[in-house]
């Protein structure tokens, strides 16, 4: 009996240890959002932080949806998103098989492009929504914006794609060594390993897996939630770093 006594004491001493150890270090931790991982990737490299941007995409539903319907759809966006409303401008589409508005819109230094676009089948039909949102010289408010994105899907138990993208600048031209030290630097912050790569005289391309980071997508069979690229802009003596996750969605 005295031996059972002992064995619970010990056994609650080191749960409590445990419990100790979870709250304090972390352990289960959580991932940081993607969003965070991405600025503390650029914050790596020092580039200058020029933008950040997000996208969401899906298909809402399996019907033609009418102006109106769309409209509706528009206003379920405008109160989530919340923006100045003197900005706020619609234009619409439409012919007998396709409706389609796009809304922009913008507050301080954020803007918003969202497109609601509906197409008629032979049997009924369907409708997508995309969802862009810029951030000028910051990529703190990145995942507040996800949040918003994502609060619209959610109300209509949608899980939508995401990418986000990070884009930094350097003034001049960086070396070839620089480059590669720049991008060892990005995915080594967030202890994120190459997959595979692309290397020409215009645009270095790396894609590669971080534990850090909760998403990805296959390619060719191999995880990949993490993507940099970089290039020299002789227009105007710079070169770009662009950090995305799962991948990179904008032109680079």
């Amino acid at each position: 009996m005295r031996n059972r006594y002992i064995a619970l004491l010990f056994f609650s001493f080191a749960l409590s240890i445990a419990i100790i150890t979870i709250n304090r270090f972390g352990f289960v931790r959580e991932q940081t959002s993607i969003e965070d991982s991405l600025v503390k990737s650029i914050g790596s490299t020092k580039a200058q932080i020029m933008e950040s941007t997000i996208s969401a995409w899906s298909k809402i539903n399996d019907s033609f949806l009418t102006e109106e319907q769309i409209a509706a759809e528009l206003d379920a966006v405008l109160t989530i998103i919340d923006p100045d409303k003197s900005t706020v401008n619609i234009v619409k589409e439409a012919s007998d098989r396709m409706n389609k508005q796009t809304l922009n819109a913008s507050t301080g230094s954020k803007y918003y492009n969202i497109t609601v676009e509906s197409v008629k089948r032979e049997k009924g039909g369907e409708t997508y929504v995309l969802m862009d949102v810029s951030i000028n010289n910051s990529g703190k408010e990145l995942f507040a914006e996800r949040q918003k994105l994502e609060q619209y899907f959610a109300a209509k138990s949608i899980t939508p794609k995401i990418s986000s993208v990070v884009i930094g600048v350097y003034n001049g031209k960086l070396t070839e060594n620089e480059m590669r030290s720049k991008i060892a630097d990005a995915m080594s912050s967030v202890k994120a390993k190459e997959v595979e790569g692309l290397q020409n005289d215009q645009v270095k391309s790396i894609s590669a897996f971080s534990g850090n980071i909760n998403d990805f997508v296959l390619s060719n069979n191999k995880k990949v939630n993490m993507q940099i690229a970089m290039r020299y802009s002789s227009y105007d003596d710079k070169t770009y770093i662009w950090i995305g996750s799962p991948l990179i969605h904008v032109e680079y």
